[in-house]
């Protein structure tokens, strides 16, 4: 096949995959699989590639499921199965048509399913779990071709392959179809409002604690937080707005690119320019839509850099406000918001909520000078507080910090060594998490 180059969405990185392969189903995945253990090639499936990490670097061939997108909804069961390619802004459609939602789901849906579970992606909801957690059933096709259908429960053949598998990171085969449970649709309030840092920090715990999903969002520099409130309701969608149709057209996207690029070229600019984008775009207001219109971000994201970290939430308050002391005292700029978001427990081994009910804190940027001070900061400041990155995100963990952040470590890898023996699903991620046995 003629190679291309595979970006990832800000195009921070590429690589050119010596053949790019698109298998028309589950078959012809375990055939390019024992094609090359024969051969002796790595070859790594790509989803959307919409990571920061080198997740999915491709050290050879590239799998793409761009032909394995089906969706077959099962209202009476409340389930939906997905094949690994499908995106999760399809898969909320197709539910919408049955009248079910999925109860946990990131504000971008542009990932494949495969992709989004396998790097533990999350939105937010303080008593609602990543969406790996509502997977019940999970086909993958290992390192030697072997098709395995994984289930949930104790009295599955592997249950201790299931539980890995939902945050599988690439390193467990190519998942090649999924079944979520879903919830009844339902629609959500969105409230935003402006509340000074200090007492966002005094009050975190009943913010989170009051409704069904929260996200906070300061932009550096400002001395309010943005706090946006998601409840359910049975009250009717209201009218998009103007902003609404300046984000969801691309308008948004592009002003504030073009503010990026200021601040970039005067950087003592960025403090007066993130106080006005504020002022200006981000008013207090009250909306009502379905719940996965509500959550995701409609509009277009301008190139950047993000970091992000899943910390205990019982110290979220501490750790936020030492990330705004770091923000303040640098001698960078960061222009770009700090996200805030909360995540109930899951038992995932390779989730960064695994065990805990969480607090991720997004750390964006959008300057690749600037990132490099502002991430080694935030790094440093996240060790203190035990915390766990995300897998699709900038990180430089080494492996014994990973191993002593994750319990079931070991015996993941364990797994990966078992499923993957000729260790074709390789790169340069896996070698670096999992260096021990390179």
């Amino acid at each position: 096949m003629r190679s291309t180059t595979i970006r990832n969405w800000d195009g921070s990185r590429s690589w050119r995959p010596e053949a790019i392969h698109h298998p028309a189903d589950e078959a012809e995945v375990a055939e390019l699989i024992r094609r090359a253990v024969e051969t002796g090639r790595r070859l790594k499936p790509v989803g959307a590639a919409l990571s920061w990490s080198d997740a999915f670097d491709v050290p050879a061939d590239a799998l793409r499921f761009d032909r394995m997108t089906g969706i077959a909804v099962e209202p009476d069961a409340r389930r939906v199965r997905v094949q690994g390619g499908a995106r999760l802004a399809d898969v909320n459609e197709a539910l919408a048509r049955y009248g079910l939602a999925l109860d946990n789901f990131g504000s971008i849906v542009m990932q494949t399913a495969a992709g989004y579970l396998g790097t533990g992606s999350h939105g937010t909801g303080g008593r609602t779990p990543i969406l790996a957690s509502a997977v019940t059933d999970l086909r993958l096709v290992d390192g030697v071709g072997e098709v395995r259908e994984l289930a949930a429960g104790p009295e599955s053949e592997d249950s201790e392959l299931f539980r890995a598998a939902r945050v599988h990171l690439g390193c467990l085969g190519a998942v090649t179809e999924v079944t979520l449970e879903c919830v009844e649709a339902f629609r959500l309030e969105e409230r935003l409002e402006l509340a000074p840092f200090d007492d966002v920090l005094a009050d975190l715990d009943r913010i989170v604690g009051d409704n069904d999903y929260v996200k906070l969002w300061w932009l550096p520099y400002c001395e309010e937080v943005q706090v946006w409130r998601f409840n359910r309701t049975d009250e009717p969608p209201t009218r998009p707005t103007l902003q609404e149709w300046l984000d969801s057209s691309g308008v948004s996207g592009a002003g504030f690119t073009a503010l990026l690029a200021l601040t970039r070229a005067v950087p003592s600019a960025t403090p007066f320019v993130n106080r006005t984008v504020q002022r200006v775009s981000f008013k207090p207001h009250v909306r009502v839509d379905r719940s996965d219109r509500i959550i995701r971000y409609a509009g277009t994201i301008p190139n950047h850099q993000e970091i992000e970290y899943a910390v205990p939430r019982e110290r979220a308050a501490k750790a936020l406000d030492e990330v705004r002391k770091i923000v303040l005292a640098a001698d960078y700029r960061v222009n770009f918001p700090l996200e805030v978001r909360f995540v109930a427990a899951d038992d995932v081994p390779m989730s960064p909520t695994c065990g805990r009910d969480s607090c991720y804190i997004g750390a964006y940027v959008g300057s690749h000078e600037w990132a490099a001070g502002y991430f080694a900061d935030f790094e440093a400041l996240m060790a203190d507080y035990q915390g766990r990155p995300h897998w699709g995100k900038s990180f430089t963990r080494s492996a014994d910090e990973l191993r002593a952040l994750y319990p079931a470590y070991e015996a993941f890898d364990a797994l990966r060594r078992r499923l993957d023996p000729e260790g074709i699903f390789r790169n340069s991620f896996t070698d670096r998490v999992f260096p021990d046995s390179a």
